[in-house]
């Protein structure tokens, strides 16, 4: 088995590439492995190996082209160390390797971090639809917390993208976001890294004294770089306390302080400088003395990213009396291998007793320690954790085949249901728009009315509009399709004449059990005739009967206007016939416009047209939008977007009344009276009663 293995290694300070570097050893004993690294210092210390060879990433297409790769593997974290695998990942599906189920510090890294506040909002408006889109409009104006982003974790994306996942714990598991029941998931533990048992034969003394720490003290660690989750300004109040039970105490925090939430400070102002040691980066070999020399670890986490933590496997496998958070994945572990406090007001209260209860009872002391080292040796065990890689990623690669650059996935089975998996882009180009000459496109399009006063009359009212929204409409090809919902034929022609479209569905509504109509208009001019199948759907109530993703381009011009009951069923169905990346057209009069504000000011009703018509009731508008409005309903519906304009179709307003209404906050190019929105579909999350639209 052939495998391309996605990872950083060491030099890089990243927790997953010391994983990589125990596991990979391993591995190679069953499978043929190249391992792609990012940085040139990663590919410089870690060459000429037998048992594996190592890559820069960027030579990943070359190399799977002239021997192509069984399974990719992904070892994805949640920082910039691991954003090389992040796009990797959704380019070529593979095995994801989730250390963490939380991304979003890397999504915000990667996004935000760069000053592209729209692809952020972009990552969570299509994770978690016009909520997500809320909240990173919040964002962007300043309101925020670090904690908000363990709360939307943005791995629906790589989820829905992988073959398989693995994960190191049920709570992690438990948090994946889009899992179907089709992908694979594999729980398998964080393996004890190899040294650990080296520890059995130093000696406690010798490595304190190498460390400068004085025989005598009483030594509680936390092993890693601080992070807010860790909790350490807790620990630092239970431990000041814990002095005075334990006057000879001392607490090392084993790793680098944060660059922006640095307890150095607190530290200071609480006066434990001379019994508080923060240590900088260590190099392996010092980080194992200092899990030596310590007495107990105190390994908190609240709120956590689903990480099963290294150093805590270490701990408990070098025999260490752990204390951890009971919650989420720690709260997994056996109760008589740990000792565990709550993540609420009593978390300094309980920590400081589980610390006096270490320092004041030996005999407990030594049976949890005893009893961490026999589980985590038996359960977390490398090889065993390494054969159940090699099963897991076997039994997959006889599933599918990786694709080429640029191919499509390919199944090598054929009792999956799933007959591709695609990955999700967010960006897409700009498409070339139908171009019209206004004059010559409208008496075009009178031709096929000229024996019809009605229609030829609505033509000559919104002949303006029709152009503004064909000129919206991409121009196609032959393999796209296009959907009209509640066409009246005058727009189709120019979008057959002037688009490639390979196949357009026009749609009506009418009483009565037909559920098709063929339609037929011929050019008075110049003889041309367009027949056309009209499908009877009601578009508050039916499903549409087209398949998932079949359209390219939806229109829904005039039609949301007239809608009674239920606007976001026509909505939320337009988001599933139309393709991933497809785009809706919305067109619908404007009730803020100057000329219905200046009505509504000279008291009359500000519909566009409100009167009842008892010969044809479902010609009046029964609600008339806002921009905000068809905004809100797009973005509910899953739609992004991408266009939002407004034109003065029926009536010019003065300068003055528009001088006066720029008083407000809306912008004059939303004071016109008909609404032109182009939405593109890059959400599935619905909001399926969006405030300010239904009661």
């Amino acid at each position: 088995m052939r495998l391309a293995y996605f990872s950083p290694l060491p030099p890089s300070k990243s927790g997953i590439a010391d994983y990589s570097a125990e596991l990979l050893p391993y591995l190679a004993k069953g499978a043929d492995i190249t391992v792609f690294v990012e940085q040139d210092e990663e590919l410089r210390l870690n060459q000429n190996r037998e048992d594996y060879a190592v890559q820069s990433a960027t030579h990943f297409d070359e190399i799977h082209s002239q021997q192509p790769f069984d399974l990719c593997i992904y070892h994805q974290g949640n920082n910039p160390h691991h954003e090389f695998v992040y796009e990797r990942a959704l380019q070529t599906p593979g095995l994801l390797v989730l250390h963490e189920h939380c991304l979003h510090h890397l999504i915000a890294w990667r996004t935000l971090g760069r000053q592209n506040e729209d692809g952020y909002w972009d990552e969570l408006f299509y994770a978690y639809g016009r909520l997500g889109a809320r909240v990173a409009e919040m964002r962007e104006l300043g309101v925020g917390s670090e904690y908000q982003q363990f709360l939307m974790p943005l791995n629906r994306r790589l989820v829905a993208s992988s073959l398989g996942i693995i994960t190191h714990n049920a709570y992690a598991a438990s948090q994946l976001e889009s899992l179907d029941a089709q992908t694979p998931i594999e729980l398998i533990p964080h393996h004890l890294a190899p040294q650990t048992y080296e520890l059995d034969d130093l000696d406690a003394a010798e490595c304190r004294r190498s460390l400068g720490i004085p025989d005598n003290a009483w030594v509680i660690a936390s092993m890693g770089f601080v992070t807010q989750a860790k909790r350490i300004p807790a620990v630092l109040a239970a431990f000041k306390r814990f002095l005075a039970v334990a006057p000879n105490a001392m607490y090392l925090i084993v790793g680098e302080d944060h660059w922006k939430w640095s307890v150095t400070p607190l530290i200071e102002e609480m006066g434990l400088s001379d019994r508080v040691r923060i240590t900088g980066y260590t190099t392996e070999k010092d980080f194992f003395r200092y899990l030596k020399a310590a007495d107990a670890i105190v390994n908190l986490r609240f709120p956590t990213a689903g990480e099963t933590s290294g150093t805590l496997i270490r701990s408990l496998g070098a025999g260490k009396p752990v204390i951890v958070t009971d919650f989420g994945q720690f709260a997994e572990l056996p109760d008589d291998v740990c000792l565990k406090v709550t993540a609420g007001p009593d978390e300094e209260k309980e920590l400081y007793a589980k610390l006096r209860a270490l320092v004041y009872r030996p005999t407990l002391r030594e049976q949890i320690s005893r009893r961490a080292a026999e589980w985590i040796r038996s359960e977390n065990e490398i090889s065993r954790c390494a054969a159940r890689y090699l099963d897991f990623a076997e039994r997959l690669a006889k599933t599918f085949v990786v694709p080429p650059l640029g191919g499509r996935l390919a199944e090598a089975s054929a009792n999956r249901l799933k007959a591709e998996l695609r990955t999700r882009p967010l960006e897409f180009k700009q498409a070339e728009t139908i171009k019209l000459n206004p004059e010559e496109s409208l008496e075009y399009v009178k031709g096929f009315f000229a024996e019809d006063p009605n229609a030829t009359g609505y033509l000559q009212k919104h002949g303006r509009r029709i152009i503004e929204t064909v000129e919206l409409v991409p121009v196609g090809d032959e393999s796209q399709r296009l959907l009209e919902l509640s066409s009246y034929l005058q727009m189709t022609p120019l979008i057959k004449r002037h688009g490639a479209y390979g196949e357009i569905t026009l749609t009506n509504w009418w009483k009565g059990d037909t559920r098709s109509q063929l339609q037929t208009v011929t050019n008075s001019a110049t003889g041309e005739s367009l027949s056309f199948d009209m499908l009877n759907v009601d578009v508050e109530r039916d499903r549409f009967p087209f398949p998932d993703e079949h359209f390219d381009v939806a229109l829904c011009c005039e039609l949301i206007e007239h809608l009674t009951t239920d606007p976001m069923h026509m909505l939320i169905e337009l988001n599933r016939v139309l393709k991933w990346g497809g785009l809706l057209i919305v067109t619908t009069p404007n009730i803020a416009s100057a000329f219905s504000l200046g009505k509504a000011l000279a008291g009359n009703s500000p519909y566009v047209y409100g009167e009842y018509n008892p010969k044809s009731p479902g010609d009046r508008h029964s609600r008339e939008y806002t921009p905000n409005d068809i905004k809100i309903a797009l973005n509910a519906a899953g739609f992004k977007t991408i266009k939002l304009f407004t034109k003065d179709l029926w009536a010019q307003t003065d300068e003055a009344f528009l001088e006066w209404l720029d008083q407000t906050t809306v912008p004059r190019e939303l004071r016109g009276d008909n609404i032109f929105a182009v939405g593109r579909k890059i959400s599935e999350q619905f909001d399926r009663f969006p405030d300010g639209l239904y009661d």
